[in-house]
């Protein structure tokens, strides 16, 4: 490690260590301090940066982490008790929130790209939300993250689909992709199947993959196994690896049930340092002074907009089913605030040069923005909702 490689990371070190404390000082959530945090860091060491390689590695080991954690915390024991008619009806709802994002961009004359950005959905802040909330327990709140899980699945999906159009184009190539893609998820599939096959047979395994505080940790070292198996799996398959982690999160989760702890121990170290690196390196990425263009600001304040009408107007189809009103408002608002997925699209129209830079600061705006904005508004309407304590 070089000298210049040492100062930065200990920079970096210092922010994810400050940035929780003067965050909630601030009323912000953690991933926005920390994106924040790297703009203002990148006034000083953005050029010192791209003459490293350990903070851009230990970046993308934190995105893939955030990844796999996204796909660990989906709770199918509660998809499989959900009425069919309302997995159905949540699965219509994304799909129309596809369709319905691609008209915007193709209205507005913009790249395909945003309609990725309107579509987008994801669970990374909506679980602490509930969490703090008190509602992550309740049917409400497995509900809304069963919709932000589908709706992550479905973007994931549209992401890979989006990378293969934009590398092949509609060509042969495009196609033999696909059928790796097929192929991919096929593997996944049947890799899932065995393992279950194989603990139903040698049930103690169990415990080796869930154990924790023992002098090996088993428990850890089995997932970062399983995570970094699919992970290869994906680049096998050129993939991106983040698919492939999310994939892996999921497969442990259909597995394993009771695997809270083993997920808090993964949650600590990744939320401790490698995902705050991860914000911070995106930050990084961006110079500030781009964020003080009055119309990268105004993009960024449109798309924050167009992200919650598009799924206002697709949330009309929750009135089939047995939702309450209260619900149902719930609803666009839980779903507006893909911090995560939203700065992986910024991150990689930039560096793919897909979008210019002011284009991808305004996607980066918006990520903040829904970020701040719509978790106060669920938190509210949550708190507005619940009844008075007698």
């Amino acid at each position: 490690m070089s000298k210049l490689e040492a100062v930065l990371l200990l920079f970096i070190c210092g922010g994810a260590f400050l940035m929780p404390f003067l965050s909630r000082r601030l009323h912000i959530p953690s991933a926005v301090g920390e994106i924040l945090f790297g703009l203002l860091l990148g006034v000083f060491l953005r050029e010192a940066v791209h003459k490293t390689g350990i903070i851009t590695f230990l970046g993308e080991l934190g995105f893939i982490l955030l990844m796999y954690l996204a796909g660990l915390e989906i709770n199918f024991e509660k998809i499989k008790i959900t009425p069919r008619k309302e997995i159905y009806l949540f699965t219509v709802m994304i799909l129309l929130t596809v369709v319905l994002s691609v008209s915007a961009a193709a209205y507005f004359g913009q790249p395909p790209i945003y309609a990725l950005v309107y579509l987008t959905t994801a669970v990374g802040l909506l679980f602490p939300v509930l969490k703090e909330s008190g509602i992550i327990d309740s049917d409400t709140g497995q509900r809304l993250l069963i919709i932000g899980s589908i709706g992550e699945v479905v973007s994931l999906i549209s992401l890979t689909v989006f990378i293969l159009y934009y590398r092949y184009g509609f060509s042969k190539e495009s196609f033999i992709h696909l059928g790796q893609l097929a192929g991919f998820v096929t593997a996944a599939y049947i890799i899932y199947r065995g393992f279950r096959l194989v603990i139903w047979w040698f049930p103690g395994l169990v415990r080796s993959f869930l154990r924790t505080g023992d002098p090996v940790e088993s428990g850890l070292r089995a997932n970062f196994v399983n995570m970094f198996f699919f992970v290869a799996l994906a680049a096998f398959a050129d993939m991106e690896l983040i698919v492939g982690a999310f994939l892996g999160g999921m497969a442990f989760a259909l597995v394993f049930k009771k695997r809270e702890e083993v997920r808090e121990k993964i949650g600590g170290m990744a939320y401790g340092f490698l995902i705050p690196v991860f914000f911070i390196e995106v930050g990084l990425r961006f110079d500030i002074r781009a964020f003080l263009d009055i119309h990268v600001i105004l993009m960024g304040v449109v798309i924050t907009f167009i992200i919650f009408v598009v799924r206002v107007l697709t949330s009309l189809v929750l009135f089939l089913s047995r939702l309450s009103l209260m619900e149902i408002v719930l609803v666009p608002v839980s779903t507006a605030f893909p911090l995560t997925l939203l700065v992986a699209i910024a991150a990689f129209g930039l560096e793919q040069g897909i979008i210019a830079e002011p284009q991808a600061a305004s996607i980066l705006l918006a990520a903040i923005l829904t970020a701040l904005i719509y978790p106060a508004l669920l938190k509210k309407i949550i708190k507005g909702a619940a009844p008075p304590a007698s």
